[in-house]
Order: C-alpha cells, then sequence, then structure tokens
C-alpha cells in the first residue's frame, strides 16, 4: 500500500490539503493532453465561424474591417465555397445553430475533465462524434451532387486551390474528431466482467437485487 508524505507543523486542514494535492498529481490526466488541446481549439475556431456565419452580411462585407483581420481565413474559404459567401444560406446557418451546442459541449468536456468527473470521457467521445458526422454530412453535399442543382464551388483557385482551401481544412474536422473517438473507445469499452463487477460491487437501494 501507497502511503503519502507526511506534513509535519501543519493543522489538519492543511494536511488534507497538502495530500489532497499530491494525490491528484500522481493521477493520470482524464484525457490525453492532445485531446483537452483539440477539444479547446476546436471550440474557439468554431465560435468564431458561427459568429460569422449569423452575422452575414456584416461579417463578409467586403470592405469591412473585420472581414479583412479577424476573419481573413473565412474571408478566403468563401472565396472557394459558395455557402459561405451566400450571406443567406440555409445550410450553413443551420449547421451554426447545431455547433452552438457542439461548441458549449467541448467546453464542458474539458471542465469535467479538470475536476476529474466521470461524465468527461463519455462526453468528450459524444460531442466528438457529433462533430464527425455533422463534417462528413456537410461535405457529402459537395460530392457528385445530382443534376440541376446550382455548382457550389468556385472556379478562381482551380482543384488545387479547393483541395487546400476546402477539403483539408474541413476534413481536419473529420479525422481529429475520429482520432479522439479511438483514443477514448477503450477507455468507455471496459471489458463485460469490470461492469458485472461494478455493478455488484455498489450498495442498491432495498428490494432491488442483482440480474
Amino acid at each position: 500500500m501507497r502511503f503519502l508524505p507526511t506534513v509535519t507543523g501543519k493543522n489538519d486542514k492543511e494536511r488534507f490539503s497538502h495530500h489532497f494535492f499530491v494525490l491528484n498529481m500522481s493521477r493520470p490526466a482524464v484525457l490525453p493532453l492532445w485531446v483537452t488541446i483539440w477539444l479547446l481549439a476546436s471550440g474557439v475556431i468554431c465560435l468564431l465561424d458561427v459568429i460569422y456565419t449569423m452575422f452575414r452580411p456584416y461579417t463578409n462585407s467586403e470592405k469591412g474591417f473585420i472581414l479583412n483581420t479577424l476573419f481573413y481565413g473565412w474571408k478566403l474559404y468563401s472565396s472557394v465555397d459558395v455557402r459561405y459567401a451566400k450571406t443567406n444560406d440555409i445550410v450553413t446557418c443551420s449547421t451554426g445553430r447545431v455547433m452552438l451546442i457542439e461548441i458549449a459541449l467541448n467546453f464542458i468536456a474539458v471542465f469535467l475533465a479538470w475536476k476529474r468527473s466521470r461524465h468527461a470521457l463519455l462526453l468528450a467521445f459524444t460531442t466528438s462524434a457529433l462533430v464527425f458526422w455533422k463534417t462528413f454530412w456537410y461535405l457529402s453535399l459537395y460530392i457528385a451532387p445530382p443534376a440541376g442543382n446550382p455548382p457550389f464551388f468556385t472556379n478562381q483557385y482551380g482543384y488545387l486551390g479547393m483541395t487546400l482551401i476546402f477539403w483539408i481544412p474541413n476534413g481536419v474536422w473529420v479525422v481529429l474528431p475520429f482520432c479522439v473517438m479511438i483514443a477514448l473507445w477503450n477507455k468507455l469499452a471496459l471489458p463485460i466482467e469490470y461492469e458485472e463487477q461494478f455493478n455488484n460491487s455498489y450498495e442498491k437501494p432495498p428490494g432491488l437485487s442483482s440480474p
């Protein structure tokens, strides 16, 4: 059994605080560091994306100071993606509303991981799954659309420009959430024996028996 070091010359409250700090420092992080960084970075970038799409035409005005500074990356992206260039596109407005939920879940997952909550892993996995499927669905709109639909790409930069400006940035929000799901899968999918042992170990209310 591992004992925590004894701190002399302190009262019980200070000694408990020291022991609690040492115990927390010795525990591994709930989320891998790269997952935490990704959730925070994705949340910030997606929040800017929502601001850009929800506040058009103010954010994509050609002569606007904001467009040429804070949203310059979105200005470049809109030069390829027609949906982002339009001020009344319903798809990007709808995905923006959905992204607000994903952003909130990202930040909550990181906070719960910092608090070492048992809900952090499941929430991080869930929000990553939501981001993965939403982005995958959005990209599918651009793959071989049925005849009669207007083109969603401009011809300003050609195929190389579409790859560098459209496919690769969007692909990041497909690949990295999927990697997060893989990284957290084994932490969530515990063996059945562990689940049965856990279910049988806690004190059950009167009248509730194990299956």
